[in-house]
């Protein structure tokens, strides 16, 4: 893979811009006056679009909410291809830690698209999907770096874990004890005594 990251052209910055408007005017019509209630030209009119545009964007209201995440693996794969020199697990965490300063910038959001998320089983359902996606990705980019593919899926699936956990804990107490941040390093700290092997006997 080349060292060399590709910046992204004007054009490209002004989809990706337009595409998180739309997720987050999303998120706070679903959470006002409800999913069901809500229209795509309720969304398109929040984000000041006419509803063509909206639809040069995304799909449908259910694309509007998760518009943004397009982006997250990305930023992942960003930061895990700086740390080239480090072992599988230790260059996917890296990706992910380049996340935490972006969502500690709007913990409220955070928090109200998990309220959303869990009273729509269906948009809970699509999230769950779109992470499975972000783990294989991880594989299949760690497996393109030349690592074997069952150390690759190995690593994908523990940084996802620890991803899950972390923002987890984080969301569950609003950030009052402690950042995205270190959340994610206590869950860290704590594998080894999850995966400790028994002793002999």
């Amino acid at each position: 893979m080349s060292d060399v990251t590709e910046r992204p052209t004007p054009r490209e910055r002004r989809h990706a811009a337009t595409r998180r408007a739309l997720a987050e005017h999303a998120l706070r019509l679903f959470a006002a006056q409800g999913y069901e209630s809500t229209t795509v030209a309720d969304i398109a009119d929040a984000a000041d679009l006419s509803t063509r545009t909206f639809f040069r964007h995304v799909r449908d209201k259910d694309d509007a909410l998760f518009a943004a995440d397009e982006d997250v693996f990305d930023t992942v794969v960003e930061a895990a291809t700086g740390a080239g020199d480090l072992p599988p697990f230790a260059r996917l965490l890296t990706g992910v830690r380049a996340l935490v300063e972006h969502a500690e910038q709007a913990p409220d959001v955070k928090c109200l698209r998990e309220q959303v998320l869990d009273a729509h089983p269906a948009l809970r359902a699509r999230d769950l999907a779109q992470q499975l996606r972000w783990q294989q990705q991880a594989e299949d980019f760690l497996s393109a770096e030349g690592v074997p593919r069952a150390d690759a899926a190995l690593a994908a699936g523990l940084t996802l874990t620890v991803w899950r956990e972390g923002y987890r804990r984080w969301i569950a107490d609003a950030g009052r004890a402690g950042t995205l941040g270190q959340h994610l390093d206590a869950v860290v700290a704590e594998l080894p005594a999850h995966v400790a092997a028994p002793s002999a006997r």
